[in-house]
């Protein structure tokens, strides 16, 4: 005990009580912790907690409108689509295209009348005669099933109303040959009836449809 007591003095004791002071602050440190949830209160502490809370306040004012960011950096230069076709290029081979015609008037008997179409798109090729069908629309004929529709290679006309005339016959306006279509257009010929009334009127009003070969 004296030898205990011969090395005790006033550093020792300061030392000692230094390190169970420093022990017990990082226990004391460890045994607390950051609340993050209220999953961690207990419910009953929660409820508490929550009696107590007091009416919300109204809502404050709004801050001041920010400062504008800065100006984001250039996008990448996209690619060129491809080249539209241009209103004078070929209709392309298996694609159609459909339009209307119509004639009115009052001729004397046996006159001729005649009528041109365009076509929205120029054909490749003109259609020669024998691929050309004038038919009524209610009477499909082969490679002409009906308004809207040729095959290809062909040029349907479908008359839904034909008044005092006969069949017209088909002329190029290009070159005033009847062998076949323009490749911008065709022309139709009709005749008027011999035997009509005096002012009768001729009509002939249709559609036609032509499919590129």
């Amino acid at each position: 005990m004296k030898s205990i007591r011969r090395h005790l003095n006033y550093a020792n004791v300061a030392s000692t009580l230094a390190l169970v002071f420093a022990m017990t602050g990082g226990a004391m440190a460890a045994s607390h912790y950051l609340i993050n949830s209220t999953k961690q209160i207990n419910p009953k502490v929660l409820a508490r907690l929550e009696r107590g809370r007091g009416p919300t306040g109204p809502r404050g004012p709004s801050g001041p409108k920010g400062e504008a960011g800065a100006k984001g950096e250039t996008g990448l230069q996209g690619t060129n689509g491809a080249e539209g076709p241009s209103a004078l290029s070929p209709l392309a081979p298996g694609a159609s295209e459909s339009g209307a015609y119509g004639l009115g008037a009052a001729a004397s008997n046996g006159e001729h009348l005649v009528l041109a179409v365009t076509f929205q798109k120029p054909l490749s090729a003109p259609i020669p005669v024998s691929n050309v069908f004038y038919t009524p629309a209610s009477t499909p004929v082969p490679h002409c099933s009906g308004p809207s529709h040729a095959d290809p290679g062909y040029l349907c006309i479908y008359s839904a109303v034909a008044i005092g005339i006969a069949t017209p016959e088909l002329l190029d306006p290009e070159t005033d040959s009847n062998l076949t279509t323009g490749r911008t257009g065709f022309a139709l010929t009709w005749k008027t009836h011999a035997t009509k009334a005096l002012g009768e009127e001729e009509a002939d009003v249709g559609t036609y449809t032509v499919t590129s070969p």
